[in-house]
């Protein structure tokens, strides 16, 4: 039987994508091997590290998105849906996160029942949605429902934010809590016992392996956790500005400050004029000098707002829907990204000296 580790596995994807063999996939494998081994898929690039994490070289591990999406409205191919079919197990997040990700749990629990089904989000405690959604429909509707666009840039010169959202339907519905849990590494945890559960029950991996990979990817959140906690502890700044949508409020929860944002959950929602005087008054009130800018999202907002207000720069945050290509170069998982992105970029922010 071939199996991959989660580095090799990663550089196959890379090697593929570059020659145009594959596409759709996260670190795919070719020819027939996969027919000979057990294959778990996942539908978000979060889920597919905790996975791989939790397997180690016990299978295969593959993303249905494709590098540099997140898979929010994004619409699978034929042959993505085929290979969800072929699947042994499916990791999804859970139910209105991604639609597309729903209808394929669907057609797997009709046509392959055998497969088995794991949602990630089971039983974890959601926040409720960020306060600026209410301020955002207030604001909108003082507009008229007008709503400018300031987002035709993107970061880096690549090409992260070139995805489809799907439907405003599809976009907004994200039901009464916010989806965003694993930013906060405790919560992290619950998903990877959860994925640890579920793939307990596939046929042909052993549960004494996973069980040690889990309780090993365990202790290293928990090392996150504390560096996350140590490092942010000596901040001056007790507010920060996300030129973005607002998924950061586990990790201001989780680490004590207070997060604002210029749109509401929807991952592609563009800030109205309101948004914009709203945030330059925030900088204003609270000395902000770095402006947070998501990672597959426009940064021409951030931008505009160091151009007008006092702050000094704006620096890369994400919330990790999927990986860039310079990222899966590199072979970083959540935990790396969460290290060299994030922290960083808060640490800057939140003046830690």
């Amino acid at each position: 039987m071939t199996t991959l580790t989660r580095r090799r596995a990663l550089e196959i994807g890379t090697a593929m994508i570059t020659s145009g063999a594959v596409s759709g996939c996260l670190g795919a494998s070719s020819g027939n091997d996969t027919e000979s081994q057990t294959t778990v898929r996942t539908s978000f690039f979060v889920l597919t590290d905790f996975a791989r994490n939790v397997t180690e070289d016990a299978t295969t591990v593959e993303s249905l998105v494709p590098i540099g999406q997140h898979g929010h409205g994004w619409e699978p191919s034929a042959q993505v849906q085929r290979d969800a079919l072929q699947s042994d197990a499916l990791v999804y997040m859970g139910e209105g996160f991604q639609p597309w990700a729903d209808k394929m749990v669907e057609n797997v629990k009709s046509e392959r029942p055998e497969s088995t089904i794991i949602e990630a989000r089971h039983d974890i405690d959601l926040l409720s949605p960020p306060s600026h959604e209410e301020k955002q429909s207030k604001h909108h509707e003082e507009e008229g429902g007008h709503n400018e666009n300031h987002g035709d840039e993107t970061d880096s010169g690549t090409d992260e934010g070139n995805h489809d959202h799907g439907t405003d339907e599809e976009k907004h519905n994200h039901g009464t809590s916010d989806p965003h849990f694993w930013l906060d590494p405790q919560r992290a945890k619950e998903a990877v016992t959860t994925i640890e559960d579920g793939l307990s029950k596939v046929d042909g991996l052993s549960d004494d392996v996973l069980a040690e990979n889990a309780t090993n990817y365990r202790n290293q959140l928990d090392e996150l956790d504390a560096k996350f906690q140590s490092e942010l502890e000596s901040r001056k700044q007790g507010t920060v500005l996300v030129a973005g949508h607002n998924a950061f409020q586990y990790l201001g929860e989780r680490y004590d400050f207070e997060i604002h944002a210029l749109t509401g959950l929807a991952p592609d929602a563009s800030p109205s004029p309101a948004d914009v005087r709203r945030a330059q008054k925030l900088v204003e009130e609270h000395g902000i000098e770095h402006i947070l800018a998501p990672v597959f999202e426009s940064n021409r907002a951030a931008k505009q707002l160091v151009s007008e207000t006092n702050a000094k720069d704006h620096l890369p945050v994400t919330p990790i829907p999927g990986v860039t290509e310079e990222w899966n170069k590199k072979g970083w998982g959540y935990i790396e990204i969460m290290e060299r992105v994030n922290l960083p970029s808060l640490k800057t922010a939140l003046g830690v000296k």
